[in-house]
């Protein structure tokens, strides 16, 4: 997982902050407050289209990680300002083709620590949509208003028996406040996300019979034969989250901050079954980001991130029910606490020059997660850093060229096994997660006009080089 959060970070990195030809199209602030959209008064259509692709395969890799995968994106953003309202719009696309994938039972199997999933090799593809639309106007003394608006479906589809369809949906809806005064400006956010996911597994061939798992939990659970029956599970989220802007500008100095809070809820149920559970979840995030400029020549960016998830099995029976004559599932008690999983991640870089731009710095993380059926229980502790450097290059009036590189170093990891037969897919996880890693990214762009093209290649090893991932992207943006 490390090591796809090093090439998902630095990408992320270049698309949004790295190339200064996208500079000039203002990109939404990092947190959900558009009342902040007044700040600026710009009117643009900025579109980008992009391919991605990734090859290769390690000794101990991540069990989602498919051998290779092939991605295509559209994103399409645009501001407007019609009299006093700014208004704001996206709507982006991607379709994703993976390889020889195993265990992907939902869209993001890091989400939840209950998982419906199978042991099979397979192809699957991953379709989707992300639509966003924002609104800020000014009510005067400083102060503005916003409201945002966001709905996102990923579509998700396995190839080969066992075969599973998943669809998630996502809604949110934040309103917001900015106040803006002399050198100083604060900004407060709050708002409602809405999720849900439906994952349906099916067999077209019948002269075999696959092993499904119901997992709960560090990859401990329960596996059961699967005949011509489809089985679905519902997965729905509810999540309630704040975001508090504050800004500083004096001179040459600008400081930026952004503290947000989050708590989600998640409960599972079997679809077509009458009130089967198949547990519930809570989590607590809460993150603060920190920006500081002084002039054109100095920069740095730190962070800190937190969270803990606890899980919950419910104590359930079926039964007859005597007055329809039906087996229904009956809840007894309250659930059983089973999981949970503790994680901060910290952050630090410090930019150097204006032309020519010089990074270092460096991303330290630290989880643990345990599983507890008693009187059994396992615990695992790791703690991670990664130092990275980064060069920036402008070549000419149309050329740029940056290159990156990180150092994984596992410090530290603990496994409390009391009796406990671990799982193979937790032995590989064990092992992906305690190996010292190197990546490496290079990126140049080519800027005409309002047109920019760019390309990039990125390479991820163990330090044993025991395989290596080659990821490699070319993109297209204009705006008008």
């Amino acid at each position: 997982m490390k090591k796809i959060m090093i090439i998902i970070g630095i990408a992320l990195y270049q698309l949004l902050a790295g190339w200064p030809a996208r500079a000039q199209v203002p990109v939404p602030e990092p947190a959900r407050n558009m009342a902040r959209l007044v700040l600026e008064d710009s009117t643009y259509v900025h579109v980008l289209m992009g391919v991605h692709g990734e090859n290769g395969d390690f000794e101990e890799k991540d069990i989602f990680m498919p051998e290779s995968m092939l991605r295509g994106t559209m994103d399409a953003y645009s501001r407007q300002t019609l009299d006093k309202v700014h208004l704001f719009g996206h709507f982006g696309y991607s379709y994703e083709l993976g390889k020889r994938s195993t265990w992907r039972g939902w869209i993001d199997p890091y989400e939840t620590p209950f998982m419906l999933a199978d042991s099979i090799p397979g192809d699957i593809s991953i379709e989707r949509y992300a639509m966003q639309a924002g609104m800020a106007m000014p009510l005067g003394n400083g102060w503005s208003a916003g409201l945002d608006l966001s709905y996102n479906v990923a579509l998700l589809a396995k190839h080969k028996d066992l075969r599973n369809k998943n669809t998630g949906m996502d809604f949110r809806v934040a309103p917001g406040i900015h106040w803006q005064g002399g050198h100083m400006g604060a900004g407060l956010d709050l708002g409602y996300e809405r999720g849900t996911e439906k994952v349906e597994y099916s067999q077209e061939s019948s002269s075999v019979e696959h092993v499904l798992f119901s997992i709960y939990g560090c990859w401990v659970g329960q596996g059961f034969g699967f005949g011509s029956a489809e089985t679905k599970r519902l997965k729905e989220d509810d999540r309630l989250f704040g975001d508090f802007q504050t800004d500083f500008e004096w001179g040459p100095v600008a400081l930026h901050n952004n503290l947000g809070l989050k708590w989600e809820q998640e409960r599972q149920t079997e679809t077509g079954y009458n009130n089967l559970q198949h547990g519930t979840v809570r989590a607590w995030f809460w993150r603060d980001d920190l920006s500081l400029s002084i002039g054109d020549r100095h920069t740095i960016d730190a962070g800190f991130s937190w969270c803990t998830m606890q899980g919950f099995k419910p104590l359930q029976q079926q039964e007859l029910d005597p007055d329809s004559k039906i087996r229904i599932w009956v809840t007894y008690g309250d659930p059983v606490f089973c999981y949970f999983r503790a994680y901060h991640e910290e952050y630090f870089r410090y930019t150097f020059g204006s032309f020519w731009k010089l990074s270092v710095g460096a991303e330290n993380l630290r989880f643990r997660h345990s599983y507890t059926e008693y009187p059994k229980r396992f615990e695992q502790r790791v703690s991670m850093v990664t130092p990275s450097i980064r060069l920036e290059i402008p070549i000419g009036p149309a050329w740029h060229l940056s290159a990156e590189t990180g150092y994984t170093i596992n410090y530290e990891e603990e496994h409390d096994i009391s009796h406990w037969q671990l799982p193979e897919p937790l032995m590989r996880q064990i092992n992906f997660w305690t190996g010292d890693s190197i990546s490496s990214r290079l990126t140049v762009t080519w800027t005409h006009g309002r047109m920019t093209l760019g390309a990039d290649y990125g390479m991820d090893a163990a330090t044993a080089f025991d395989g290596f991932r080659h990821a490699a992207s070319l993109t297209a943006s204009f705006s008008f």
